[in-house]
């Protein structure tokens, strides 16, 4: 047996009155010489249909590999593709294309001439002599109609006038009332237009209706196409009937000839010349009929025997053309049931008022088992009536009863046609139906996954395929990743990967049946902003099939792809790290609680790293933050290359890594510690830099007996910064000590929370003391924890938990009020009391609004407070600091830097600030005498307060001779034991004024 031929079909759409017949009669020659056919729509589902222009973009080698042939329709694609495909040694056949003059092919039309110089000849014979032309000049065969309508009309001795040439956009409606608006506007309108398409037809004619100029009474119109919809027309569309299918027919034709080898010329081949159907756009009286019909080339006044042939060929092409055109072509049983029903027509109408009842249901019932196409019933209802108001034009014999049709042989056509529509009707309520189930079904992107094709269940669709591009549509590779087949025809597909050219795949192709007139149809899944892929679907052609009913279903499915792609990645958001595709905090806890539950089910041990990477921020602040983006990519990529597929790697954020090692014992977690660090200590090129990573590491395992995945953590974290504490870049595993002292700082917290509630902290001021005088006007507030078991708790004992912890805000916080409340009480003879700002505090944006609030509801002026910010606060993002303390001194704050010296701040960095004091750490004044330089690096910092016009401030005062030295180097003020410790408010507002040399032995001053 030969092997069966296989045709590729380029269209820009695969329905409506004109592309829905040229494939109707594509596949009736295709499939009747058993071949196969696939159908690919080029044009996405955005992209403007049967346009004057280019064509589209396409360049897909869709099913390459499979065809045998192709036939490329009107702008489906440009030469450029034809070429490829030539190139490949594979013939081409154009269909009304417009690229002929770019590649030489054999082209298919439609008998353009013949039927143009019939309809405007007929507007001559009405009279006409200044007649124009409608139509959409940017497609090859509008313009052969047009050169038929001005060659006609110069054979007639007529002119051709340009100006009542009259350019419509597109072939649709819209286009006609745009070419309408330019017939309104024209200086001396035409009488007569031949439109070039039935669709621009209707456009004008309601343009001009809306216009008040009156069809066929001011302008007559004849068309092209005979549409169903021209027969409903207000009036009645006269029209040239062209079959397009027979167009597609002679194109499959010209194809399989040249597949077979046989010489087919690089030329125009057309189909045979439509007729005319006369009705009342034209001007002609029909008299109740509703058309007649003027074959090609034919004049009013031929015999009734030639009119009687010309109705047996108009009935038997009807029929010939619905059985042709649906499902198989025609046999000998076929071909006499055609022939019998015909002869019936004739004899019916020859009888008019004679025939009989039983005569009239004969033909009815013969009609009804040949088609139920309304479509074929209005062409053979027309062709009845036609011949009879033609013959009766024609004969002397014009007795009643002869030649007419009778009015029970036109109710009984009539209303078979009328059953047919509501036939039609059903089909297009069911096809709504289809519609909205896919519709339902594309939309639902939760609770169902588009890919899989289980929304086409219920759906005219036999079977069908989905492969989406990898990676993108460059990649030229398709992954299927979805199939429909119910009846289990296309097995295994799922997850293969197929080049274009094999898609779609044989399998699927192969399921279509001849029998029942099935091909395989590709529709690209595509729209503005993206490519997915391709569709595969195979389906049964048909005239009847809505113009873009695939390319919808496509549309919807791009939409309900990027609504899965937006879940997925807002999943991956919410899972993953955007920066290294990690998984986050928030899914490791899920496997952490996961690790947990099998330890306490089965005892499988785990372990967690907890990573920090040291003078991460140097590298950011050196070299720019997208390298320290790719360091961070990079660490991530080194930590995964030493996991397995059970453990888990996460970034926490920063530059912070935690590791979940399932199945491992605290050695195995140590080693592999160990050989995280040496992976990220490999330098590694940046733009240039080498740049290597230290790893500071902290261990938790599950021998500590957990029970949540945040306890396990924290532990991790705890030995972390005891490793860093010990050594950075080192490791520390914890253990029962630290978990001790997790323990207590976790009481601790508890212990703080109630004490805020239950008013247990309380605020203590230490004297600020001028040096030369003694004399004390400010204070430094100091907090202080009445413990109810523990006694009077310094703050060394709490604050570090509570900075930990995030409470220190709202300790802050209250300190804040509770000194705001003291200043108030005391009055103006206490100058002002510094009040010491945490790291925490002095990052949270609402600072600077809460400290001026508190002063507003205490009634004081912000010279009344000093803020004290530690130099290490400052020096971790100096330029950030800045614009905090610019901020804070333009609302009238006093700032003081607390225990300069311990920061590494540099002279510029310092004068920059708009500090008005800064405080020597007490570690310098304690060893004043016994450390080498200590006395040398005071006096320099007193120096550097007066160059800068800052005033230099010491605590920690404990000693007279501290005290002596401070004295002799020029130091204006401090505090410190010496003096006095800080003690309550009531006691403060004793010292208000008062010298407290005078409390010192007379030896130590």
């Amino acid at each position: 047996m030969a092997p069966r031929l296989m045709t590729l079909v380029l269209t820009p759409s695969l329905g409506g009155d004109y592309f829905g017949d040229l494939l109707v009669g594509i596949a009736r020659e295709t499939i009747g010489t058993a071949g196969r056919l696939v159908v690919m729509e080029t044009l996405t589902a955005t992209a403007p249909r049967d346009e004057a222009g280019t064509p589209g973009e396409f360049s897909a080698r869709v099913a390459w590999s499979h065809i045998d042939g192709v036939i490329a329709v009107t702008t489906a694609v440009g030469a450029e593709y034809l070429e490829l495909f030539s190139a490949a040694g594979k013939p081409v056949v154009l269909l009304s294309n417009t690229q002929s003059e770019d590649f030489s092919a054999p082209v298919a039309r439609p008998e353009n001439r013949g039927g143009t110089a019939t309809a405007v000849e007929h507007l001559i014979q009405h009279g006409h002599s200044r007649i124009g032309f409608v139509g959409n000049l940017g497609q090859r065969d509008i313009c052969e109609r047009l050169a038929a309508y001005q060659e006609t009309l110069e054979r007639h001795g007529l002119v051709a006038d340009p100006a009542h040439v009259f350019e419509a956009p597109e072939n649709g409606e819209s286009g006609g009332v745009e070419a309408a608006m330019g017939v309104l506007a024209a200086a001396q309108r035409p009488t007569a237009l031949m439109v070039a398409t039935d669709r621009n037809a209707i456009g004008v004619m309601r343009a001009l209706a809306n216009a008040g100029v009156g069809v066929p009474a001011d302008l007559a119109i004849v068309s092209f196409d005979n549409i169903a919809a021209g027969t409903f027309t207000t009036p009645t569309l006269s029209t040239v009937n062209q079959s397009f299918d027979d167009v597609g027919a002679l194109a499959a034709r010209l194809l399989l000839a040249k597949m077979r080898g046989k010489t087919v010329a690089d030329a125009t081949h057309t189909s045979s010349a439509g007729s005319l159907i006369v009705r009342e756009s034209c001007g002609c009286d029909t008299s109740g009929d509703q058309s007649m019909v003027v074959p090609a080339g034919t004049m009013v006044g031929a015999s009734t025997e030639s009119l009687r042939d010309g109705l047996q060929r108009a009935l038997q092409n009807a029929l010939r053309r619905e059985l042709t055109g649906s499902k198989r072509r025609i046999d000998n049983r076929s071909h006499d049931a055609i022939v019998a029903t015909v002869l019936d027509a004739v004899s019916l109408i020859e009888l008019g008022d004679r025939a009989t009842s039983v005569q009239i249901s004969a033909l009815v019932s013969s009609l009804q088992r040949l088609t139920s196409n309304p479509e074929t019933l209005r062409r053979f209802a027309d062709a009845m009536t036609d011949y009879a108001h033609r013959a009766r034009a024609n004969s002397a014999h014009t007795s009643k009863g002869t030649l007419l049709v009778s009015a029970r042989v036109a109710a009984a056509l009539w209303k078979l046609q009328a059953g047919a529509f509501l036939q039609q009707a059903e089909a297009a309520r069911i096809a709504t139906e289809e519609q909205f189930a896919v519709d339902a079904g594309l939309l639902d992107t939760i609770g169902s996954d588009p890919r899989n094709l289980e929304w086409l269940g219920g759906t005219h669709v036999k079977a069908g395929a989905l492969g989406l591009w990898r990676d993108s549509r460059a990649s030229n590779q398709l992954e299927i990743v979805g199939t429909f087949d119910p009846a289990g025809e296309v097995l295994d597909l799922i997850g293969d990967v197929v080049p274009t050219e094999e898609f779609p795949p044989i399998k699927l192709i192969a399921s279509a049946s001849s029998a029942g007139h099935e091909v395989c149809v590709v529709v690209p899944v595509s729209n503005s902003e993206r490519e997915w892929g391709l569709l595969a679907i195979v389906v049964e052609i048909s005239p009847s099939t809505s113009a873009e009913t695939y390319q919808h279903w496509a549309a919807l499915l791009c939409t309900s792809l990027e609504s899965q792609r937006l879940q997925e990645t807002v999943r991956r958001s919410a899972l993953f790290d955007p920066l290294t595709g990690l998984p986050n905090r928030q899914l490791l806890v899920t496997h952490l609680d996961h690790a947990i539950a099998q330890w306490q089910r089965s005892q499988t041990p785990f372990a967690v790293l907890f990573l920090d990477l040291d003078g991460f921020k140097l590298i950011n602040d050196s070299l720019g933050h997208s390298v320290g983006d790719r360091v961070l990519e990079a660490v991530g990529a080194g930590i995964m290359s030493h996991l397995r597929t059970v453990d888990t790697a996460a970034r926490f954020g920063g530059d912070e890594f935690v590791i979940l090692l399932a199945d491992t014992d605290p050695q195995g977690a140590l080693a592999a510690a160990i050989r995280v660090q040496d992976t990220l200590s490999e330098p590694q090129d940046f733009d240039g830099h080498l740049v290597a990573v230290r790893a500071t590491i902290g261990i938790a395992t599950s021998a500590i007996g957990y029970a949540s995945a945040e306890d396990v953590l924290r532990d991790a974290d705890i030995a972390m910064y005891r490793a860093r504490t010990a050594e950075p870049g080192t490791v520390a595993v914890f253990d029962a000590p630290m978990h001790e002292s997790a323990v207590l700082r976790a009481s601790l917290d508890k212990e703080v929370k109630l004490g805020l509630k239950s008013n247990q902290f309380e605020m203590h001021y230490q004297p600020i003391v001028d040096l030369v005088t003694g004399r004390t006007e400010r204070f430094e507030a100091l907090i202080r924890w009445r413990h109810p078991e523990r006694g009077l708790l310094q703050p060394e004992a709490f604050l570090p938990v509570t900075e930990a912890t995030g409470l220190i805000v709202e300790l802050g916080q209250w300190a804040l009020d509770e000194v705001c409340r003291q200043l108030a009480e005391w009055g103006p003879a206490v100058v002002n009391v510094s009040i010491n700002i945490s790291d925490s505090e002095f990052w949270s944006q609402d600072l600077l609004s809460r400290v001026l609030a508190t002063l507003m509801a205490h009634g004081l002026t912000p010279d009344r407070l000093t803020l004290e910010v530690t130099e290490r606060v400052l020096m971790r993002r100096p330029d950030a600091a800045l614009k905090v303390m610019q901020q804070m001194h333009s609302a009238g704050l006093i700032l003081h830097i607390d225990d300069f010296g311990t920061g590494n701040s540099s002279l510029e960095t310092l004068h920059r600030f708009p500090v008005e004091a800064f405080k020597i750490d007490r570690s310098f004044i304690r060893t004043l005498t016994t450390a080498e330089n200590s006395a040398e690096l005071i006096e320099a910092l007193v120096q550097l307060g007066n160059a800068l016009n800052v005033a230099v401030m010491a605590e920690g005062v404990e000693t007279a001779e501290q005290l002596r030295f401070l004295q002799r180097v020029g130091c204006a003020t401090g505090q410190g034991h010496l003096f006095m410790p800080a003690v309550t408010g009531a006691r403060a507002a004793e010292l208000i004024g008062t010298s407290l040399h005078a409390t010192l032995p007379a030896a130590d001053l």
